[in-house]
């Protein structure tokens, strides 16, 4: 063979082998990166297989928590009432310095009586001039309505912030050869109450007349309902009694209130007015002040007389048709420029019947 031949035939052959190599080598890289992309394709199926089966769990805690929750929710009524607690112990009480004044009492303060309905506007007066009253001076006092006419005639008060005086009460201003004032500072109403499940909304002053004198005695006169109206009374020596003869029906003509037998100390039996029990059938009346500041009950609600509410508006507008006041007393003969004579001036003020509308009393118009 000649020489250009056996060049020609190496260099074949050395091409086939590399040739051949170059194969193997392919197909082993090809079958290592199917293997790779095997690999890579199974991780999603095994995660998938992983997660699969903490979903359940998942969803279980979850629900779990879910009804921790719902737990929880049931509970907020009470940490509502208790966080609502909370918050009244920490609102601040009313600072009554601010309704004091500088130019009124340079001099002593005036002894003042109260009763039960007026008590509030004494204390808060007494709050609001604490720093014009000696740290060990009495200058407020509590007492009966007739017992303070007294002290006032005779001197021993200056004021007394009062209802209006009864008849009787005025009387005893022969007694003593004195005179007395009687200046309004705020409003009051006489005010009737029926249970919440009554559907009846207004009352004339006619009607109630007749309610109480007992010309009317079932509610089917007003609600169609037959059922016996209980007309429930105050006790006949109380102030509310006495208004009530004064501005809705006379002493002679109402009738007997309803009655409860009791035991007495004396174990006696014994007669006793019976008290407004928020009974369907039931009505009652009372002082605005009262019915809406202690005796307010979500189970009762005031009714209307001759088509107007008693709400604090009306009041103040003098349209609402039972109305009186209170009053502050003094003695006509006492000096213009007295303490009492100041504490007037103040309670008839702008800043004085800020006092009292925050007392929770109705201020004049």
């Amino acid at each position: 063979m000649k020489k250009p031949t056996k060049i020609v035939m190496s260099f074949l052959f050395i091409l086939l082998f590399v040739s051949m190599i170059s194969t193997a080598i392919y197909m082993s890289f090809a079958e290592k990166t199917q293997q790779q992309t095997q690999t890579a394709d199974r991780k999603p199926e095994q995660a998938s297989q992983t997660e699969v089966p903490r979903v359940p769990k998942n969803t279980q805690q979850t629900q779990q928590d879910t009804q921790q929750i719902s737990e929880d929710t049931k509970q907020t009524p009470e940490d509502t009432q208790q966080i609502s607690e909370e918050i009244a112990e920490q609102t601040p009480q009313i600072d009554w310095v601010q309704y004091s004044t500088m130019d009124f009492y340079d001099g002593s303060f005036p002894k003042i009586g109260v009763c039960a309905v007026t008590a509030p506007i004494g204390e808060n007066i007494i709050s609001a001039f604490q720093h014009s009253i000696p740290e060990y001076e009495t200058v407020l006092y509590y007492d009966t309505i007739e017992n303070n006419i007294q002290n006032l005639l005779s001197g021993e008060y200056d004021i007394i912030l009062s209802p209006f005086l009864s008849d009787d009460l005025l009387e005893l201003q022969q007694q003593y050869y004195a005179e007395l004032e009687l200046i309004p500072i705020a409003n009051e109403a006489i005010v009737f109450l029926v249970s919440n499940k009554n559907s009846l909304q207004n009352l004339y002053l006619e009607d109630i007349q007749n309610i109480y004198s007992g010309s009317i005695t079932n509610w089917e006169n007003f609600t169609r309902e037959e059922e016996d109206i209980v007309a429930y009374q105050k006790p006949e020596n109380s102030l509310i009694q006495y208004l009530f003869h004064s501005l809705v029906l006379s002493k002679d003509r109402i009738m007997a209130p309803p009655h409860r037998i009791k035991v007495n100390e004396n174990r006696e039996l014994e007669k006793e007015t019976s008290y407004y029990d928020g009974g369907e059938y039931a009505i009652a009346y009372d002082t605005y002040y009262y019915a809406s500041n202690i005796l307010f009950d979500y189970n009762i609600k005031m009714l209307a007389i001759d088509g107007i509410y008693p709400t604090k508006r009306n009041i103040k507008r003098g349209i609402y048709p039972i109305m009186t006041n209170y009053y502050a007393i003094v003695r006509t003969n006492s000096d213009t420029n007295s303490p009492e004579r100041n504490l007037v001036q103040y309670l008839t003020s702008s800043i004085g019947q800020q006092l009292i509308e925050q007392s929770g009393y109705i201020p004049l118009n």
